[in-house]
């Protein structure tokens, strides 16, 4: 003969306790999630506090919270025989939308330069910085100096006394012009020796 309670609970007690394992996991996940009640009170400074116990010793407004947001999870990515063969690591492409300034930083214009000075720096402020396959053509009194460089800066000799302009060119590597800097003018002077 079954016992009253085998015959009141059909399940075995290993299975009961199972059970009600299952029973309290799915209540400890799912009770977070239901919304407590919050309460605003104001304390003698004037100060707003939120709380979720209702404070014995003041007033307290219980406040109606909107209902939560729901988040979608997100869609399928595309198959991988659809994304494009780019490894991780590899840096984004980005396209290049021209230099935003260019100008000879250096020579200034008006500058003298003296007798004691063989060489002359000539120096070109860009931005964005110079891209890797453009290329700098510096040019004295009009005339290509050398040929193009992928520098900013190139050393300048064997100027003669007086007036000279200074001016540079960005080139892309096929030689398009892409940006264009004002020239300046130097004035070179010589030491003399008089008799």
């Amino acid at each position: 003969m079954k016992s009253s309670l085998s015959l009141l609970c059909p399940l075995s007690l290993s299975s009961f306790c199972a059970a009600i394992v299952v029973t309290l996991a799915i209540s400890s996940v799912v009770a977070p999630t239901v919304a407590a009640a919050v309460y605003k009170t104001i304390d003698k400074q004037g100060n707003i506090i939120y709380t979720d116990t209702p404070p014995a010793e003041t007033a307290a407004s219980e406040v109606i919270l909107p209902p939560i947001n729901p988040i979608s999870s997100p869609a399928d990515p595309a198959p991988a025989a659809a994304r494009s063969p780019v490894s991780s690591d590899a840096d984004p492409v980005t396209t290049f939308t021209g230099y935003s300034f260019i100008a000879l930083a250096s020579p200034l214009d008006g500058t003298l330069v003296h007798f004691d000075e063989p060489n002359l720096l000539a120096q070109l402020a860009l931005t964005p910085g110079l891209e890797a396959d453009h290329l700098v053509q510096f040019y004295v009194d009009g005339s290509a100096y050398g040929s193009a460089i992928p520098s900013l800066s190139l050393s300048i000799t064997g100027l003669e006394r007086g007036s000279h302009r200074i001016s540079a060119r960005v080139l892309s590597s096929r030689g398009a012009i892409l940006a264009v800097a004002t020239p300046v003018t130097v004035q070179v002077q010589r030491h003399f020796k008089r008799n």
